[in-house]
């Protein structure tokens, strides 16, 4: 039934745009606070003085409870209150729609663009998740982020409580801005005894905590922060357990999630994840591939004990990757003792895992899938499958991360922030065929 969204679909509505998304969100005349482009050529001095390859004076502090609920009544005249939630175990309150940094070429072109849409986007009054890695652009993404953190309390009183901040590590990271490869790093560990060659899977990946305890004072760094709310292993079981095994997987990760709770005692995270790509969204029988969440979290719960800091996943979900909700691909142990297969967002609001989505639009190619302006309110495409994935109707579901940088780009995926989600269940409704009608494709002789 699912798979049938992939039809294109009637509009029976008018396409004429809303007169509160007129009001809010033409790319002529709007009220959020997203910048021209002339202004934006302004903030170029700014952006030239304030980025650095490490930051002097880091910024203090954490997302609190207070400072997030600030955030969410900043502009809640124009931004619908259901454009946030709470996650599972916290007091925080999120942004359904997250900024991701993850495309983009190492230059500094794509640098000042990063800039310019974060400042956008957190101006807005709509996204207070942030969500970068050491990897993303060869270190130059964490950077663009600490720049623009720094504009955004020196020029609007963004303050760090403000905002929920996340980094990855894992991944062998070379340094665009100082020439630096990876295998330097990796090197001078070796010498020091701190790793071994035998840490590195894939020629790409290392678990090795001492490597990514120096990720993670390396995103710091970068980042310009004392703290950071979430910090995730990244792919590592898509790096490395098709190559060493899911036993010395779980073993290795032990050991992560030994480092991770330390460097919550440090007050370096607050947090810790996995982000992944596959393991969440496989078949049990994939060997060496799936993930089985509660395993995961029982894991973290024997190193850290009840109030252990995993707390979050990521994976992709869009139209075309409907896995977590659409495939009982996870066994789950009830208290009775009982195996069942569930969905993975059921198995996560069981365990209380919060999930922060990815790859919403998948780098565009979503945007050749059109969804109904009757059902998803908002003209743009992009907005609409945005407004997809943030209404699939489960609390595990905190944030969905949208990469962008173009300033165009920027206001028209803004645009579902000043809609409310759909309701369970008109998104239920959507997804049952005899709801919609197939619109008939055109045929052209060519012959």
């Amino acid at each position: 039934m699912y798979k049938k969204i992939f039809t294109k679909f009637t509009n029976s509505s008018s396409t004429q745009l809303s007169n509160k998304a007129k009001q809010c969100f033409s790319l002529k005349g709007h009220t959020i606070d997203i910048q021209s482009e002339h202004n934006l050529i302004q903030r170029k001095s700014d952006f030239e003085s304030l980025y650095k390859v490490k930051y002097p004076d880091k910024l203090t502090g954490y997302a609190t409870a207070e400072g997030t609920k600030k955030y969410s009544e900043l502009k809640k005249d124009s931004v619908d209150p259901t454009n946030f939630k709470t996650p599972f175990k916290s007091d925080l309150t999120l942004s359904s729609i997250g900024f991701g940094s993850y495309q983009g070429t190492p230059d500094r072109e794509d640098d000042m663009k990063m800039f310019n849409a974060l400042i956008d986007s957190v101006n807005s009054g709509g996204i207070n998740v942030i969500d970068t890695a050491l990897n993303f652009r060869y270190q130059k993404s964490e950077r663009s982020i600490g720049a623009a953190l720094r504009y955004l309390k020196n020029q609007n009183q963004i303050t760090r409580d403000l905002y929920f901040l996340a980094s990855k590590g894992g991944f062998l990271v070379d340094d665009a801005d100082q020439g630096i490869p990876s295998s330097v790093v990796i090197n001078n560990l070796i010498q020091k005894k701190l790793i071994t060659e035998d840490d590195i899977v894939g020629a790409c990946h290392c678990m090795n905590p001492n490597y990514l305890s120096q990720n993670i004072d390396q995103s710091l760094e970068n980042l310009g922060v004392e703290t950071l709310d979430l910090y995730y292993l990244q792919n590592a079981s898509e790096v490395q357990m098709p190559l060493i095994g899911e036993d010395k997987f779980f073993e290795k990760l032990s050991q992560v999630f030994e480092l991770f709770e330390k460097k919550i005692q440090e007050n370096k995270i607050r947090n810790y994840g996995l982000a992944t790509w596959l393991a969440f969204r496989s078949r049990q029988d994939e060997k060496n591939i799936h993930l089985n969440l509660q395993k995961v979290v029982k894991l973290a719960e024997k190193v850290g004990g009840k109030n252990h800091g995993l707390r979050y996943i990521q994976l992709p979900v869009n139209v075309m990757m409907p896995e977590s909700f659409s495939e009982k691909w996870q066994n789950y142990e009830n208290e009775k003792g009982e195996i069942q297969e569930q969905f993975l967002l059921k198995a996560a609001r069981e365990l209380q895992v919060n999930i922060i989505t990815s790859s919403p639009l998948m780098q565009g190619a979503m945007i050749n899938c059109p969804l109904p302006k009757d059902v998803f309110q908002c003209v743009n495409q992009g907005a609409k499958h945005l407004q997809f994935v943030r209404s699939i109707p489960s609390p595990a579901i905190i944030s969905t991360l949208i990469g962008q940088k173009s300033n165009r780009n920027v206001k028209k995926n803004l645009e579902v922030i000043v809609y409310p989600k759909l309701s369970e269940d008109k998104f239920w409704e959507f997804l049952i065929p005899s709801k919609r009608e197939q619109e008939i494709e055109e045929t052209v002789n060519i012959s």
